[in-house]
This record gives C-alpha cells, structure tokens and sequence, in this order.
C-alpha cells in the first residue's frame, strides 16, 4: 500500500514565485473530429519567461542549510509544545516536524553525512525534483519543442522537461530530475451563456528519480518517490503575475 503525504512542504501551497512584465502568446485549440494539438498550442495558460523565488515562509531551511536532524522545528528538543513535550526527541524524532517520517526515515535524515557526500560526488541531491522548486532559485520556461516544456533552475543548473506526449524514461536510468509525464488541466472556454474565459493548470507526475533531499540539511527521499505536482498561474489586482507550485510526494518506505 502506498503512503501519501498531504504536501509535506507546501502546507500552504507555498511556492512562489513572481515576477513581471511578462509576454504572453496567442493560444490556438484543436477542434472535434481532427489531430490532437499539441501541447504547446493547446496550453490554456504560458508558463514560459522567467520567475522569481519568494522565500516568504520555512526560511531556515530554505535559504540557509539548517542543523542535522533540524525536521522544521529547530534542534531536537529546543522547542516545547504543551501536550505534545518537547519536538525532534522520541522513538521517532521527526514527530510534529514538517516532514511526517516514519522512524526509518527520519532515521535516515539524523544519518546525514554532508562530507561523505562531498567525498561521493553527490553534493547535488537537494536540487533534485522534490527539492529544487523549493530553493531561492530563479526559473526559465520555454518550449522545447511542441510537446516538451524545460524548466531551468539556476540554483543547482537543473534542467527539468515536462513530456506531453506519451513515452518512456531515458534508459540512462534514474536522475535527480526524473522523468515528468504532463498534460494539462483546461477550465471554461466553452462558449454558451455560461461561457467562462479559458483558463487551467498545468499538472505533472514525476518517477525515476534518483534518491535525494528535499531540503539541504538532508531530509531524504528514496528512488521510489513519486512527485505529483500542479502549476498554476494568479494575475493580481496590480497586473502582477504569480506562479503558485504545490507538491505531493508519495514514498512509503520513509513517509508516515
């Protein structure tokens, strides 16, 4: 049975990001009864240009690298909470943190060793997918081609591709991006009396990962994390535009 975890990083659907003036593109639809069209030109939002991370909340393990064994509360036991004692100590020391481990997990997380890593070549395993939408980071988005939409980090220099069309992962084997199987969520449009302007989300699920953290201080996730993510577009009152990412990740070998 697989385990799910209620957006162990967005609890409130944190993520990010503004930043504008930005173009925008004349979106064209397929119609009943031809060929399917493509991605690009069947997107009901652009996504492309570029965005800004805003560190509005969980700074301490975003910005900086936070302690070993930090789960979002601070060091184990500095934080006292009436009914529940003091946080980060127990049979399982991830208890009330931001992170629902299971023992195994966090015990994993109190094993990080960042010089071993060093030693290892894998100083780059918080800049994997479940991690890199999280870190102060600037991003790019352009089409690849009709059907592949690339996300480029700067923090890190990752590159994620999000594929519309059906296929298969790179037989290279896992990586830290995954592989990110997307379609798109389309609302209103329809025209008639109820007509609504066209709008949608953009919704990706990501395999084949490489192990990794999903923050600095090496909170872990294993290779059979599966992160399902959904993108979503907000013009404010003062003709800004805002980019709103939430993420679920499901990993039952280490997640509660």
């Amino acid at each position: 049975m697989r385990i799910r975890l209620v957006t162990f990083l967005l609890a409130a659907t944190s993520l990010l990001l503004c930043i504008g003036p930005r173009r925008t593109h004349a979106q064209g639809r397929g119609s009943q009864g031809s060929t399917p069209a493509a991605a690009k030109a069947s997107a009901p939002i652009d996504l492309t240009g570029y965005w800004t991370a805003v560190i509005t909340e969980d700074w301490h393990v975003r910005m900086p690298v936070a302690s070993k064994g930090d789960f979002g509360t601070g060091a184990p036991g500095a934080v006292s909470q009436i009914g529940s004692g003091r946080l980060g100590v127990g049979a399982n020391p991830a208890r009330e943190g931001n992170i629902p481990y299971n023992i195994k997990g966090a015990q994993a997380a109190l094993a990080w060793d960042p010089a071993k890593d060093a030693a290892e070549g894998n100083q780059c395993k918080s800049y994997g997918a479940p991690g890199i939408m999280r870190q102060p980071t600037h991003l790019h988005f352009t089409w690849q081609d009709d059907n592949t939409l690339k996300l480029e980090a700067d923090f890190g220099n990752q590159t994620r591709l999000f594929h519309f069309s059906p296929g298969s992962p790179s037989q290279d084997g896992p990586s830290l991006q995954g592989y990110s199987a997307a379609s798109w969520i389309i609302m209103g449009g329809g025209g008639g009396q109820a007509n609504f302007e066209r709008s949608g989300s953009l919704r990706a699920m990501t395999t084949h990962l490489k192990p990794g953290y999903y923050w600095k201080n090496g909170m872990p996730y294993t290779g059979n994390a599966v992160l399902k993510e959904n993108f979503f577009l907000m013009q404010l009152p003062d003709n800004s535009s805002w980019l709103t990412v939430t993420q679920l990740v499901e990993d039952s070998e280490y997640l509660n």
